[in-house]
């Protein structure tokens, strides 16, 4: 089983990871995702949605959205937020390399650092291969995630998160197999108790993605450090690709 496929992990750590903050970060960044492709959207489709922060913000907007996801859990979350608005999405259990919606879309969209995560390289391209043939003409693929520069740049060999409400969690991440992979562990104390978790994925630089994303068939990418077209450099906190066919 593959470590993003256990939802006991998820509703361990989702506080730490899908704070009241995170999701009013995300309402903001839908606006600036649909201002960053520049053209019509009216149809969405979030790879990796999660509990359904952007699917909240995009629904928000008026747009027709879909969001898929292999946690049981995330998406129950997804379903029940998007109850207390009475806002609608589409909820898709399904893992990403199997998943054949029979529309296509304005945007696709892969946010928060989900891509990478299947331990075969072959498999995380053919997610941008099904991506771009599951766009309309026109249409554009969204990443945003952090790049492999940003990482060995500002890798820390162990830091601690305190949070409001008293949990901490301790970090010890790792660039591996020839700066390559991504390999972290988390332990978070709360209540006296430990839960440790821990995860690999991908690292990409920003020329490995876009030779990737051209690879699969996009016309243009432009990359950038922020969803609000900053330059991707040192000083840059993530690693945004807009892909378009």
């Amino acid at each position: 089983m593959p470590w993003f496929d256990n939802n006991e992990m998820w509703e361990v750590f989702y506080d730490c990871m899908f704070d009241r903050d995170s999701f009013e970060t995300a309402n903001k960044q839908c606006q600036q995702i649909i201002d960053l492709v520049g053209s019509t959207v009216s149809s969405v489709l979030d790879l990796a949605c999660g509990p359904g922060r952007h699917l909240l913000g995009f629904s928000r907007l008026g747009l027709k959205v879909t969001g898929v996801d292999l946690s049981g859990y995330l998406l129950n979350q997804a379903a029940n937020l998007l109850e207390q608005e009475s806002l609608e999405a589409t909820l898709v259990h399904s893992d990403l390399l199997t998943y054949q919606p029979k529309q296509n879309f304005d945007l696709i969209t892969n946010l928060f650092t989900s891509f990478g995560y299947y331990s075969d390289p072959s498999d995380n391209q053919q997610i941008l291969n099904n991506a771009y043939q599951k766009l309309n003409d026109g249409g554009s693929l969204i990443i945003d995630t952090f790049g492999k520069e940003q990482a060995a740049h500002a890798i820390e060999p162990v830091h601690c998160t305190e949070y409001n409400n008293g949990d901490l969690r301790f970090e010890r991440p790792l660039l591996i197999e020839n700066m390559q992979v991504y390999s972290n562990e988390w332990i978070l104390v709360r209540d006296k108790q430990a839960h440790r978790w821990e995860y690999q994925h991908f690292v990409y630089s920003a020329e490995e993605l876009t030779m990737m994303l051209k690879q699969a068939g996009f016309k243009t990418v432009e990359i950038y450090g922020s969803l609000t077209r900053d330059d991707y450099d040192l000083a840059a906190d993530r690693l945004v690709a807009v892909a378009r066919k």
